[in-house]
């Protein structure tokens, strides 16, 4: 059930087109792409759910499509054995279409539906299923527009009150998020998982949308895959097959120089646990050598931090950092480097912005800009830069190269990558929930892993050092970033999925890219569930 054809991330309406044009012009009945939906939404209840959990599930229906699928889910987890409790957030005699019919379906197998016509029976029928420790949001999907009201706001009310006491799934989108836009106007479910259909929607990837689930699925139901291979879209969801296409295996004769040089410039006083995590991230993703350039007074630190690693003692300036006068050291007629990765813990003094700018202005290997490298340029210097580069800001750093707010930034993330990403062969990546890559002429590439216990210093850092690595390696700038994000945002997912914890450090997120290479390799073939 799990789609092979690229993940488009569509709007609302956008889905709506596609589930048109299959009914009219390909003569796939509407009915059937119910049929389908529910099917593949209980197959995934059932492959994620213990028994335990999902003996007696409640599933509150609204009185569309969505709340049609959420009749069809009930029905085949009761054919499977399950008692399942089923309300209805109207009349029974409202129902009109495919949703009625899947209503009837259910009702000749035996399954009760209760009527939540007014507030005192929607009240009743949550009480009634106050045991349950699996409940089903099928209430509004991506057709709900505006702030939900009445009964349909009291359903919602009354899921959100069940967070931490059972799980909670949602069909095709948490009722009460904008589908085309991930704007949340007045409440919405918070869920646990959701099961789309078909393909993404804007709104999983965008806040504030995105913060009102946990874990996505997303499912094929039978749609033609010529309409979903061509859908209007100027975004994708990566997947674990983008990742393994891009990540192409070493061959049998590979040595340390066939896999590439690449030179870290990171770190000052105070800040070499930057520099470090950088270059052993580097290490990790397999660059065939690393070399790190540090101010001379640190080289002690630098030189017992990462083994694999060979450092160049550089001039420092007067605060322990990088100075101007270290470029022409560390960029001779005899320079091997394939890539280059810069700003991590670098400082603000005079003199580094300095080398910052020179490096962007003369070098020509693929360039990371990361950390305080992003604080020294401006979008007309990197619009400048004939050779290829990737900049990885948080929302922070993009409002200051862009003079805004991370309000502002966060509000149009597409957007803005584009802007930082140009016209030219430059890369960006706007970091956060969610990761945006970007780079002219191509989808965006939105990434699905990741998880909020990466939320502690030094991620950044890993990431830079991460993209470098692959850089170095001769995977081309937009996919040696995307590729990057999805790898780093897996090892983290790997390692909470392991220990259950809701914090992971940057060291322990390093350790685990290996692991999360091999998920991909693994997995490439069957797309698992990306939370």
């Amino acid at each position: 059930m799990y789609p092979v054809y690229p993940w488009r991330i569509v709007s609302g309406r956008e889905m709506a087109e596609i589930d048109r044009c299959a009914i009219e012009k390909h003569g796939i009945g509407g009915l059937f792409l119910m049929e389908q939906a529910g099917k593949g939404i209980a197959e995934g209840m059932l492959a994620s759910f213990s028994p335990a959990c999902l003996r007696g599930a409640a599933i509150i229906c609204g009185k569309g499509n969505n709340g049609g699928d959420g009749f069809v889910v009930a029905r085949y987890l009761a054919r499977e054995g399950y008692r399942v409790r089923v309300g209805l957030v109207g009349q029974g005699t409202e129902l009109k279409g495919d949703a009625l019919l899947q209503y009837r379906r259910l009702v000749a197998e035996g399954v009760p539906v209760e009527e939540c016509g007014d507030s005192a029976a929607l009240r009743r029928f949550f009480e009634s299923a106050g045991d349950s420790r699996l409940f089903v949001d099928a209430l509004l999907g991506t057709g709900g527009r505006g702030a939900p009201t009445g009964l349909i706001a009291e359903a919602i009310a009354s899921l959100n009150r069940l967070a931490g006491q059972a799980a909670i799934v949602s069909v095709d989108i948490p009722s009460g998020v904008d589908g085309d836009t991930g704007r949340v106007e007045g409440d919405a479910v918070r869920a646990d998982w959701v099961y789309t259909l078909g393909l993404p929607k804007i709104g999983h990837v965008l806040p504030p949308g995105l913060n009102y689930y946990r874990k996505l699925a997303v499912l094929d139901i039978g749609f033609p895959p010529a309409l979903m291979e061509n859908a209007e879209s100027d975004a994708v969801l990566l997947s674990a097959r983008d990742i393994n296409r891009w990540m192409v295996p070493r061959n049998q004769s590979a040595h340390k120089g066939s896999e590439g040089h690449l030179l870290v410039l990171a770190g000052s006083r105070g800040m070499t646990g930057a520099a470090l995590l950088c270059a052993r991230a580097a290490v990790k993703m397999g660059a065939g050598l690393v070399t790190a350039a540090c101010p001379e007074p640190l080289f002690p630190i630098y030189a017992s931090g990462v083994w694999e690693m060979l450092t160049i003692p550089v001039p420092a300036t007067p605060s322990g950092g990088l100075a101007a006068e270290s470029f022409d050291r560390l960029f001779g007629p005899e320079v091997r480097y394939k890539a280059v990765v810069m700003g991590p813990g670098l400082g603000r003094d005079a003199s580094t912005q300095e080398l910052i700018r020179r490096v962007v202005r003369e070098i020509e290997q693929p360039l990371v800009l990361d950390g305080d490298a992003l604080a020294a340029i401006s979008p007309a210097l990197l619009d400048e830069r004939l050779f290829p580069w990737v900049a990885t800001p948080h929302p922070g750093e993009m409002a200051r190269l862009f003079q805004t707010t991370a309000d502002m930034v966060q509000a149009d993330r597409f957007g803005f990558a584009r802007r930082l990403a140009g016209s030219g062969s430059g890369v960006a990546v706007l970091k956060g929930a969610k990761t945006v890559t970007a780079q002219a002429g191509r989808p965006l590439a939105v990434n699905p892993t990741g998880n909020p216990a990466m939320a502690s210093g030094g991620m950044g850092d890993v990431l830079a050092g991460t993209v470098g690595a692959l850089l170095a390696r001769g995977i081309p700038p937009f996919e040696a970033a995307a590729a990057g994000v999805f790898l780093h945002g897996l090892a983290a997912d790997l390692l909470v999925g392991e220990t259950g914890t809701e914090v992971v450090t940057a060291g322990e997120v390093l350790n685990r890219l290996p692991n999360a290479l091999r998920r991909v390799r693994e997995e490439s073939g069957s797309p698992r569930l990306w939370g």
